[in-house]
């Protein structure tokens, strides 16, 4: 039920110690079935504990090859997927969508008509293109909407599909007006795909996956790997630690149900494992490459994880670290980007950029001080409990 790793020298151990009573709390006291944290510096392990349940009711102990459903932390994944082929002239980030979306160019919105400028592909990587999720259904008719459509039949769909659906809706907001977190990341999956000339898996499997040896990311758990996927927990109305998913009915196993895996989700599809992810912050840490595989530039990264939110758009009203709009923060191209760390609600550096997941999954990475820190656990909804601002806060404390 319990591994650790907590001895590095930019470390104290006492810090190391920390983090990990902070994982022991959240389990013992039912805020989560069982937590993963990752630290890595300088491209070294300096701690890495895995504290309760993969499942409990079949006491599964999370283990460090726990496949974990990662939700939001596909949306950088993805992002970089599309700046692979920005890198290879396909596109210029203030070029109109619609070029290979027509429907992009047909959208008006909710009650407003046509908008006076195109989407562009720079504003669906930041989350400025207008659409939204859905998640305030009883406050905007638009995310009515969205929950209706999108929500509740993300997954009877494939990506064309969905998109087909999906650009029938109003837009949120005027291109350009407004951030707001939304399916934007998908769209840019669908570009992936039609730019490329591939299945989006496809795409996603040769370019990052591959050369990464991501082994265990995909958008579906395989057959022989259903062992080591963990369950979907969450707060109910009968049980502050209920399960949310059974394994014959995930939406990400085809092997029990018989159900194919339609839907290959660029903003919330992929599952994965803590190693796998922290392969991916490493290259992005790197400035693009690991191990010899260079997947983008150091220049495409520099663009990816500095602001692209202009000023008066700001600050954001969800930063993937903690509830509310602190003023810290803006956003790059599939990251949060800490602009001020005095003004982010938590620990942090400036420069450091990251993302979390439905499930209260989360990674950043650090590049002042050569940081990568993940933490994994299957717990819905996010931001419910504190565990990624105590994560933060404890990993910096840590730090000599």
């Amino acid at each position: 039920m319990t591994k650790s790793k907590s001895r590095h020298p930019g470390f104290s151990g006492v810090g190391l110690r920390r983090i990990e009573q902070i994982m022991e709390d959240y389990v013992a006291e039912g805020k989560s079935a069982g937590m993963l944290t990752l630290v890595s510096r300088d491209g070294s392990t300096a701690q890495l504990s895995c504290r309760g349940y993969a499942d409990i009711a079949g006491a599964r102990p999370i283990r460090e090859n726990t496949i974990f459903r990662i939700y939001s932390m596909t949306k950088p994944i993805t992002s970089v997927a599309l700046m692979t082929l920005f890198e290879q002239g396909h596109f210029q980030l203030d070029d109109a969508a619609k070029h290979w979306i027509p429907a992009l160019g047909k959208l008006e919105v909710y009650q407003q008509g046509r908008p006076d400028s195109d989407v562009t592909i720079r504003q669906l990587l930041t989350h400025t293109a207008g659409f939204s999720y859905g998640f305030e259904p009883e406050t905007y008719p638009v995310d009515k909407l969205y929950a209706e459509i999108w929500r509740q039949r993300i997954h009877d769909q494939t990506l064309e599909q969905i998109m087909q659906t999906v650009l029938e809706l109003p837009l949120f907001a005027r291109p350009g007006t407004l951030w707001r977190y939304s399916i934007a990341t998908d769209i840019c999956g669908y570009l992936v795909e039609l730019i490329s000339g591939m299945p989006f898996a496809d795409y996603l499997q040769q370019t990052i996956f591959d050369p990464l040896e991501m082994v265990d990311t995909a958008f579906e758990v395989s057959a022989d790997k259903i062992d080591r996927f963990a369950t979907l927990y969450g707060y109910t109305d009968d049980d502050p630690l209920g399960q949310i998913e059974t394994i014959d009915r995930s939406p990400f196993i085809s092997a029990i149900s018989g159900v194919p895996v339609r839907l290959h989700s660029g903003g919330a599809g992929l599952v994965s494992t803590a190693n796998d992810y922290r392969r991916f912050a490493q290259m992005m840490l790197n400035r693009g490459e690991l191990e010899g595989q260079r997947i983008i530039t150091p220049e495409t990264v520099a663009l990816m994880t500095s602001n692209q939110v202009p000023e008066n758009l700001l600050p954001l009203s969800f930063n993937g670290v903690a509830p509310g709009p602190f003023s810290g923060y803006g956003f790059g191209l599939g990251y949060s980007i800490n602009m001020d760390p005095a003004n982010t609600g938590a620990a942090g550096s400036l420069g450091d950029f990251g993302w979390g997941g439905l499930a209260d999954t989360y990674c950043w990475v650090d590049p002042k001080k050569s940081l990568v820190a993940i933490l994994m656990q299957q717990y819905i909804p996010s931001l419910y409990h504190a565990g990624r601002k105590d994560f933060r806060d404890s990993v910096y404390a840590a730090l000599t």
